[in-house]
C-alpha cells in the first residue's frame, strides 16, 4: 500500500438504506487498509451514529436540508470550509445531491484543492441542464455501483475514462446462514411452518411493491398459509396496505416498519424478493440475502442482473408489460416455494457468488486504488481552487 490517505465521506440522508450502508462498509474497509476515513452527515443521521459506534471519525455539524434553503446552505458551506481547511483531507467524496454541491463549493475555496470524487448510487437519469453539466465537470472521478449507471453519467458530459463501476458489498459479519428464531417468528405473527416471502427496502413507488403484492396474491391459492413480509418504512405504506386489502391478502402481508434486526428477519425467509420498477443500481439487499443462502426473485432493473443469475442464484424477471412481470414473479415464487432442494441449491450458489465478487475487501481496495492515483496526481499537479 502507498501512503495512508485521509478521506472525507459525506451523505445527506437521515435514514438508513443501501447508500449509507455502502459508505459505512467502504469506510470500515479503508480503515483496515490503513487509511483514515471520516464519515459526515446531518445531525442525528443513522450513518454518523453507526460510524461513530464503529470507532470511525465523524462530523455532523451539518443540516443538509433539501430544497432551496439559502441560510441553511450558507451555514453548511461555512462549516465544511472550516473543516476542510483544518483537516486538510487528501480526498473529498460526497455521495448525495446537497452534500455534493456544498462539498464542491467548499473545496473550491481551498488552494490547492483536494481531489473530488462523487458516487452515483442509482439509475435515475441525471437532468442534462447546464448547471448539472458544470457540476459534474468539477469532479476528478465518478464511481458508480454498477456498469449500467455509467452511461447516465456520460450523458451529462463526464468523460467515460474517469468513471469506474465498483460493486457494493454486504457485511458478512451480520449476514450469514442461520436458523430462524421461533420467538421472532411468533412476534411477527408468522404461523409455524408457513412459507415466507420477504422483501427489504424503503416503501417507495420505485421499489415496485405493487408487483410483489399482486404476484403473491396469485400464489396464495397453492400456498394458503404463506406470508409476505415487507421490511422498511416510507411514503408508500398507506398505498401498500390499501392494495393488500383490495387483493384480499391484508392478513397475510406483514409490514414490520424500520428494523435494526434485519438479518434475523431475513433468516425467516424462504424466498427473497426485490421487484423495483426503476432506480435500482445493484440491489445490495439481494447480496445480503445471498450471504444468508436465500434464493431471490427480482425484476430486471438497473444492475439487478449483476447479482441475480437467472436459474442459478434465483429468477430474474425481464422487463415487459406489467401483467407479464406479475405472472413471471408469481411463477418464480411458486417454483421456489414448492421445491426445497431448488431453494437450497440457489441459496448456496448466491453465497458463493458474493464470496467471489462482492466482498467488503474488494470494495475498499478498488476505491483505495482510485483515491491513491488521484492523490498522487494531485501532488504532482495540484488542482487550484477558485
Amino acid at each position: 500500500m502507498g501512503r495512508a490517505l485521509k478521506i472525507f465521506h459525506v451523505n445527506m440522508h437521515h435514514h438508513w438504506g443501501g447508500q449509507p450502508n455502502r459508505i459505512l462498509t467502504e469506510s470500515l474497509g479503508l480503515r483496515e487498509l490503513g487509511h483514515e476515513p471520516w464519515v459526515a452527515g446531518p445531525r442525528g443521521c443513522l450513518l454518523v451514529e453507526r460510524a461513530r459506534a464503529a470507532g470511525l471519525k465523524t462530523f455532523d455539524d451539518l443540516e443538509l436540508r433539501r430544497g432551496f434553503r439559502p441560510a441553511s446552505a450558507l451555514r453548511d458551506l461555512r462549516a465544511l470550509t472550516a473543516l476542510f481547511r483544518r483537516e486538510r483531507f487528501d480526498i473529498i467524496h460526497p455521495h448525495g445531491s446537497q452534500d455534493a454541491w456544498l462539498s464542491l463549493l467548499a473545496a473550491r475555496r481551498l488552494s490547492p484543492r483536494p481531489p473530488l470524487v462523487r458516487t452515483r448510487h442509482n439509475t435515475f437519469p441525471i437532468a442534462g441542464h447546464a448547471l448539472n453539466r458544470w457540476h459534474y465537470r468539477q469532479f476528478d472521478w465518478v464511481i458508480t455501483i454498477s456498469p449500467q449507471v455509467n452511461p447516465l453519467v456520460e450523458a451529462v458530459g463526464f468523460p467515460a475514462e474517469k468513471i469506474t463501476a465498483v460493486y457494493s458489498a454486504p457485511d458478512p459479519t451480520r449476514f450469514y446462514p442461520r436458523e430462524g428464531n421461533p420467538r421472532l417468528r411468533a412476534e411477527l405473527g408468522i404461523p409455524a411452518g408457513a412459507p415466507v416471502v420477504g422483501m427489504v427496502g424503503r416503501l417507495a413507488p420505485e421499489k415496485g411493491h405493487g408487483l410483489i403484492l399482486r404476484a403473491f396474491a396469485r400464489v396464495r391459492g397453492r400456498f394458503p398459509e404463506a406470508r409476505l413480509v415487507l421490511v422498511g418504512k416510507g411514503r408508500s405504506q398507506a398505498a401498500i396496505e390499501a392494495l393488500a386489502r383490495e387483493l384480499g391478502i391484508r392478513e397475510q402481508v406483514i409490514l414490520t416498519g424500520f428494523r435494526t434486526d434485519v438479518p434475523d428477519i431475513v433468516a425467516l425467509f424462504d424466498v427473497f424478493a426485490l421487484t423495483p420498477i426503476s432506480g435500482e443500481s445493484l440491489g445490495t439487499s439481494i447480496l445480503e440475502a445471498f450471504c444468508m443462502e436465500k434464493p431471490a426473485v427480482a425484476t430486471e432493473v438497473g444492475g439487478t442482473g449483476e447479482s441475480v443469475r437467472n436459474g442459478e442464484t434465483g429468477f430474474l424477471i425481464p422487463e415487459g408489460p406489467e401483467e407479464e412481470k406479475i405472472a413471471g414473479i408469481a411463477d418464480a415464487l411458486t417454483r421456489l416455494l414448492g421445491d426445497a432442494e431448488l431453494r437450497r441449491r440457489m441459496g448456496v450458489a448466491g453465497r458463493q457468488l458474493v464470496e467471489r465478487q462482492f466482498t467488503p475487501r474488494r470494495l475498499a481496495e478498488q476505491c483505495a486504488q482510485i483515491y491513491a492515483w488521484l492523490a498522487q496526481t494531485a501532488l504532482e499537479n495540484p488542482p487550484v481552487g477558485l
